[in-house]
């Protein structure tokens, strides 16, 4: 993350403010009288297709409520994007529209996606979900791993915490050589510029402020929103087990030795973010 995101002339801002989040739902309600359609189109790449499409859709009175290209390789001639199309006021149809579409030299083919009898109207096309190198992602929404988190930890207490520790340590050790790849290096710059790519993608948090010392065995890094401690706020310490052993996984990987890592600050406790502290070859 960069510094200006969250502090301005010295300032710290407020985050829950300042941080914008990305809606990723592909999952939309029209309100009565509304005529929304999706549109499914796999397209040649070439310059200016996007703006032809866009111009195309104003000449015919639709407006684009929401557009999402499906990431692919950048050798590949092809993509595929959905589009959610309001026709409310629309000159033509969607079957028209769909036609005027696919006319188009640079349209592979389009295809339609029409709401159901409760005007709920969402990507039945795409599936399952992927992430670099084709690997399966699942999203959890908060009530979701808000009841997989705290419930072990309702249920189990102290053990619960060593549970997710545990997870969250074998997480990090697999983790370890996907950034590697991502990074194509082991130097600790490469790895943390991945980690930060990966972590903020993914929706974990924001990472910040890592530094490394390789010679002493020693690290520390900052973590912004932290979807962990974020469900653990008023509490009177810090919060995480799960991401705070992912750290250690990692770290334990990085130095090829065991790692002791502090959760020194939390924004559980009421700190604008959580901040550990790893140190190498420690005793029990």
């Amino acid at each position: 993350m960069c510094t200006y995101q969250v502090v301005q002339e010295g300032v710290q801002l407020n985050l829950e403010e300042h941080f914008k989040p990305l809606n990723i739902g592909r999952v939309m309600l029209a309100k009565k009288g509304q005529k929304i359609y999706g549109v499914v189109i796999e397209a040649q790449v070439e310059r200016s297709a996007l703006r032809k499409l866009s111009t195309l859709a104003d000449d015919l009175g639709i407006v684009v409520r929401y557009i999402q290209f499906s990431m692919e390789e950048l050798n590949k001639p092809a993509l595929t994007a959905i589009a959610f199309l309001d026709f409310s006021d629309a000159k033509v149809s969607v079957e028209e529209a769909l036609k005027l579409v696919k006319s188009q030299s640079f349209v592979i083919d389009a295809k339609p996606i029409k709401p159901n009898r409760n005007g709920i109207i969402y990507d039945n096309y795409f599936f399952p979900l992927v992430i670099a190198e084709n690997q399966r992602v699942v999203i959890f929404r908060k009530l979701i791993y808000e009841a997989l988190f705290n419930g072990v930890r309702k249920k189990f207490g102290s053990a619960g915490d060593a549970m997710l520790y545990y997870q969250g340590f074998t997480v990090g050790v697999e983790a370890y050589d996907e950034y590697v790849r991502a990074a194509g290096s082991e130097k600790p710059e490469d790895l943390i510029e991945a980690a930060k790519a990966i972590n903020m993608t993914l929706g974990w948090g924001i990472i910040d402020d890592v530094r490394v010392d390789v010679k002493r065995g020693k690290a520390q890094l900052r973590i912004y929103q932290s979807f962990e401690c974020e469900l653990g706020k008023g509490s009177e310490k810090p919060y995480s087990q799960f991401y705070r052993g992912a750290v250690a996984g990692l770290f334990a990987r990085f130095f090829g030795k065991d790692v002791k890592v502090d959760e020194v600050k939390c924004i559980a406790k009421g700190d604008p973010y959580c901040e550990f502290l790893i140190k190498s070859e420690f005793k029990s």
